[in-house]
């Protein structure tokens, strides 16, 4: 299994997810490009960070790895703290749609660890013009051949 194997598994849904809001939401991912110079009114950012693993993890096929995943969304300041909730609601959605899916007989299947969040911030008076929501999990992804 591969990293990039993995990461598809969470940025597919989670991009296919804030897509389909009215109107669609950008969505950033970590390895992507620098969320808040290129954002607009709201957006999400999406950061994935594998576990700890050996050089040998760079060459050698793994049966699991495990790592964490945080999940920000930037919504616009003065507009309530329900457009924050929503935008959040989403990820969780769809973070909890991922540990619902049926076990397939070959490929990547993944699990999250308990959802922790939602936490809130206004991003101080003068940092951000966002009102900040965040949830963060750890995973589990099992390669099955």
């Amino acid at each position: 299994m591969n990293f990039q194997a993995v990461r598809s598994k969470f940025e597919a849904p989670l991009a296919t997810a804030y897509g389909a809001l009215s109107p669609a939401v950008p969505i950033y991912f970590d390895n992507l490009s620098n969320a808040l110079a290129n954002a607009g009114d709201e957006f999400v950012h999406v950061n994935l960070q594998f576990g700890e693993v050996s050089e040998s993890a760079l060459t050698t096929m793994h049966d699991q790895i495990r790592g964490s995943i945080v999940i920000r969304v930037f919504a616009e300041k003065g507009k309530g703290p329900a457009r924050s909730q929503t935008l959040i609601d989403t990820a969780y959605t769809t973070l909890q749609t991922l540990n619902n899916t049926a076990k397939t007989a070959s490929g990547v299947y993944v699990r999250t660890g308990t959802v922790s969040g939602p936490r809130f911030d206004n991003g101080g008076d003068d940092q951000l013009p966002f009102f900040i929501a965040l949830i963060e999990t750890s995973f589990q992804a099992t390669f099955i051949s």
